[in-house]
């Protein structure tokens, strides 16, 4: 099977139940806060991809909108969105445009892998993080002004060559499922804390303590940060 197959046959495996009418849900009815952490690492993961990809073609930055075959050069065809269609018609009922939009150059990408493009040979996992956002249901995702927005808090529209030069995030299922464990163990920390029970509860990470510490906004809304008591270990904030 080569690229572009493998990649229509995850496309097409891709749940279309998780996304009808999901525009229509307030994000707390949709995902977990876990999940949504855990999301926001898929997501900072491409940011980096790409920005290395940035890096390596000269561009400063690229638009959450443009694809990685466009910036090579290549146009899109003029029935390109009635094509995908006919080759993933589990899309006819999703209706979020951007997941659409990175699902087809996604597979263009995995067209050039094919034709052996000598660059989409060295970045032939750009779109990984992304298709495996879209599988684990998480591609409730649009932009509004200037940020890429969803139930995981936003992103910048453009992502910027700089991004490649973070440490690669982990995302592997391992790690993806243990960001969503250690949020469910905070949030019923805090959950037992704000009942009278002050029993301490440990680091999923490291094993280390974790601390509640309550905070006022100017507004007068309380809110928790809870972190570890290992330095750039856990570090979250809940209401």
């Amino acid at each position: 099977m080569n690229y572009y197959e493998s990649g229509v046959e995850r496309i097409r495996n891709i749940d279309a139940n998780l996304y009808i009418e999901i525009s229509k849900k307030r994000y707390e009815e949709v995902r977990s806060k876990g999940e949504y952490e855990a999301d926001a690492n898929l997501i900072a993961e491409y940011y980096r991809r790409v920005g290395v990809f940035l890096q390596f073609i000269s561009k400063e930055a690229a638009s959450i909108y443009i694809g990685m075959d466009m910036l090579l050069g290549f146009k899109m065809e003029e029935n390109e969105w009635d094509s995908f269609l006919e080759t993933c018609p589990n899309f006819n009922k999703i209706d979020i445009m951007l997941m659409k939009l990175i699902s087809i150059h996604y597979l263009r990408w995995c067209s050039l892998l094919d034709a052996r493009d000598n660059i989409a040979l060295q970045f032939p996992d750009i779109y990984e993080p992304m298709i495996k956002l879209f599988e684990r249901g998480g591609g409730r995702i649009n932009t509004h002004h200037h940020e890429l927005v969803g139930g995981f808090g936003a992103f910048s529209r453009s992502i910027h060559a700089n991004r490649g030069d973070m440490t690669p995030f982990d995302i592997s299922d391992v790690a993806l499922e243990n960001i969503i464990k250690e949020v469910e163990l905070a949030e019923g920390y805090l959950a037992d804390y704000k009942n009278g029970n002050l029993s301490e509860n440990n680091c999923i990470r490291c094993g280390n303590k974790l601390l509640i510490l309550p905070n006022l906004s100017d507004y007068g809304y309380q809110w928790y940060k809870i972190k570890c008591e290992t330095k750039d270990c856990f570090d979250k904030n809940f209401s």
